[in-house]
């Protein structure tokens, strides 16, 4: 959080004090202009919000030394109740230029509070669920996760959607409840270098698993520098009547998101190569059999 932001915001809400509250010609002046006076108080309302919430992402970057221009859960939970607390100040500024009592029109909301529920019920739970995911430990940013059926890498959180980039450079945006009431895989608690790869393979397609292997391996010598030797693993994690689903792992050196997506494509290829040649020879001995 840069400091100089943090001390024009100061000094521009001690001047708008001084010009409302503690200076006699311009105090009078606004207060005998309704428009002025509520925008006066409004922008006093916000200034003093945006003040306290870079003022905590600062202690809180410095407590735990977090990098300059580097942000987290936490500091996107503080803007999601930043933006909440100054759209409720808002909403009253509103009321108070139509000469709109809050305390009384609140009041009067009382009759139809359960209507006003119902209606914005998805809207408070995603708002809820956002606020419990930016200051949890389930996912940060950056993480590579899964949620449902979306897989990919968390980059941002904020009041109502959660936003992944998946492995296509798709930008995700799922909302905060379904991502609350999801099953949530977080790849990257784990060992961020070591890989999986899921797949299926037709059972009259495949005579030898260790063949499958030893191919997929074969084709990644020209990543070899970047994966650690003998960690190749290819895995039958359940056999059905007609295929096999197959997960192949291997673990990198380092942690590489961009080296990690171009050998995903390199496998997969190589799989759909090895499937599609097995099928060719399967259809041409076929004829010869019959």
């Amino acid at each position: 959080m840069n400091k100089k932001w943090i001390w024009i915001n100061a000094i521009l809400l001690a001047a708008i004090i001084y010009l409302k509250y503690l200076n006699a010609f311009t105090g009078s002046y606004i207060a005998s202009h309704n428009l002025l006076g509520a925008t006066s108080t409004f922008f006093v309302f916000y200034m003093t919000i945006v003040l306290l919430s870079n003022i905590v992402k600062l202690i809180y970057s410095k407590k735990y030394k977090i990098p300059k221009n580097q942000t987290n859960n936490v500091y996107f939970g503080v803007d999601n109740i930043a933006r909440f607390t100054a759209t409720v100040g808002f909403f009253l500024y509103l009321l108070s230029v139509f000469g709109i009592n809050p305390k009384d029109f609140i009041t009067s909301l009382t009759i139809v509070a359960a209507a006003i529920a119902i209606l914005t019920k998805e809207f408070i739970v995603d708002y809820m669920s956002g606020l419990y995911l930016s200051f949890s430990n389930t996912f940060e940013i950056s993480d590579y996760v899964k949620i449902g059926d979306q897989k990919g890498k968390i980059v941002e959180i904020n009041m109502l959607k959660v936003k992944l980039l998946n492995d296509d450079d798709d930008l995700v945006i799922i909302p905060n409840s379904k991502v609350h009431y999801n099953e949530i895989i977080n790849y990257t608690k784990r060992d961020v270098r070591l890989m999986n790869i899921d797949f299926q393979i037709a059972l009259k397609y495949i005579n030898n698993i260790e063949q499958l292997e030893r191919e997929i391996i074969a084709s990644l010598r020209s990543f070899e520098q970047y994966i650690e030797p003998k960690s190749y693993n290819l895995k039958v994690v359940e056999m059905k009547m007609d295929h096999l689903d197959c997960k192949f792992q291997y673990t990198l050196i380092l942690a590489d998101m961009d080296m990690q997506r171009k050998i995903r494509k390199k496998t997969i290829r190589e799989v759909f190569n090895f499937i599609s040649s097995m099928k060719e020879h399967t259809e041409k001995q076929e004829p010869k059999n019959n």
